[in-house]
């Protein structure tokens, strides 16, 4: 593909995990990719190596998702480097607090919407007007907790449902735009470790045994296989997904998913 005509592509929270999976993939599929993430580069093997190999497709900012005025500096990072914008997919994202809700920090849960709802709003609005140009497509990396409410997740699980109802919003209001919320599945990340080492005194030993065994019976999905799923939405989403929350392993996504 003549390089003119790849498609450029945001990619937050791109240091590890979903993340990262999600920018070799699309890498792979000769896009042009601008990974965001607070770590530096050389702090991640995987993006280091990405940017060795695809030096003039891969640009990276290391940059807090929910600092002032971050949103527009992604922009014009991506827009500065390839000149166009096609997609936005916001996956950084924070589990914390885990906490119940009668003795929770407010100030923790507003960080926790700050990274996963309002910096996705906010590289959204940035970003509307090159991706309305564009026929662009978001996809906002959001969880079964945003539609099961867990003991001790209640952040996590209100800013990820709000994130499915931005969704929603924008498939109604933005008609040259592709909005997909995509629910990834439970993934070998280190949220999951996160779950595992520090969550049984909020969740509750029932829930987190539960979240134990996924990990020592082989049941967690290897970060590659959502991320495939995302990044072929980024690319081919169709009007009919837009405004949807789909899970990553839907019938409807078939053609998305990896062979």
């Amino acid at each position: 593909m003549n390089k003119a005509v790849r498609k450029v592509v945001i990619v937050t929270g791109a240091s590890r995990g979903i993340g990262a999976a999600v920018c070799k993939v699309l890498l792979e599929g000769n896009a042009n990719v601008v990974g965001i993430s607070r770590s530096a580069l050389q702090d991640s093997r995987e993006l280091s190596d990405l940017a060795h190999s695809h030096s003039e497709a891969f640009r990276y900012l290391s940059l807090d998702v929910a600092a002032e005025a971050a949103a527009s500096k992604i922009v014009e990072f991506g827009l500065s480097a390839f000149g166009r914008l096609d997609a936005v997919i916001h996956n950084a994202g924070l589990l914390d607090p885990i906490s119940k809700i009668a003795t929770a920090d407010i100030a923790a849960w507003k960080k926790c919407f700050d990274v996963n709802f309002f910096a996705g709003l906010g590289l959204i609005q940035a970003a509307m007007p090159h991706l309305r140009a564009n026929h662009g497509r978001i996809v906002l990396v959001s969880s079964g907790a945003a539609a099961n409410a867990y003991k001790g997740w209640s952040a996590y699980c209100t800013s990820k449902a709000a994130c499915n109802m931005l969704v929603a919003g924008l498939g109604l209001e933005e008609e040259d735009v592709v909005s997909v919320a995509l629910r990834p599945g439970v993934v070998d990340t280190e949220m999951q470790k996160q779950i595992r080492e520090g969550g049984k005194e909020a969740m509750g030993e029932v829930d987190h045994d539960r979240f134990v065994q996924f990990k020592d019976s082989g049941k967690l999905l290897s970060p590659d296989v959502p991320g495939y799923v995302i990044a072929k939405l980024a690319l081919h989403a169709e009007k009919e997904l837009s405004g949807q929350f789909i899970s990553w392993d839907d019938a409807r996504l078939s053609s998305f998913r990896k062979p």
